[in-house]
């Protein structure tokens, strides 16, 4: 437009026309971290303890406390109460939840749709958004809920690829 016999034109900010990931690729910095892990990447043990159910998706193992059989998706860790969890893997937090299974639960994605899921927490030390070492501080193992009183204090270990079941003992060092 034309002001004063000036010439002025509006412009549009770069947000208002590009996506955040357009605008952090032109601008040099990158504010969205990325992860990666594949089929040949491992796991380190994010718990001290032995494990109490394994994992099975082929078949159903008893569960001592609901006093049946069912498939289980996850490997749990007898672990003392208190006991530190770390992450078993660098990874980006998605989630921390609450749900009557597995009381206070922290989804981490992996990346190349890889991710763990640890449940049975306490006292988390890390926030959704968060990125995560290997061998971090994620929190403590918790009196366990209701869905695991008879197996005792645990971490509740799963692993999901493309959002299914995957057996973690696989990736364990």
């Amino acid at each position: 437009t034309e002001a004063d016999g000036r010439h002025t034109r509006e412009v549009s900010t770069e947000s208002d026309a590009m996506t955040e990931d357009t605008q952090e690729v032109l601008s040099g910095r990158v504010i969205s971290p990325t992860v990666q892990f594949t089929e040949d990447s491992s796991l380190s043990w994010p718990a001290a303890g032995s494990i109490l159910m394994d994992y099975s998706m082929d078949g159903t193992v008893y569960f001592q406390t609901l006093n049946e059989y069912k498939y289980n998706p996850a490997l749990i860790f007898g672990a003392e109460e208190g006991a530190q969890v770390v992450s078993a893997a660098k990874g980006i937090v998605d989630s921390i939840t609450t749900n009557d299974e597995t009381g206070t639960t922290i989804r981490m994605n992996l990346g190349d749709q890889y991710t763990l899921i640890y449940g049975q927490l306490e006292n988390v030390a890390v926030a959704e958004g968060d990125v995560v070492e290997r061998g971090q501080l994620l929190g403590y193992v918790a009196q366990p809920t209701k869905y695991y009183c008879k197996e005792g204090t645990n971490l509740y270990f799963a692993m999901e690829k493309d959002g299914a079941a995957e057996d973690p003992f696989l990736y364990l060092e």
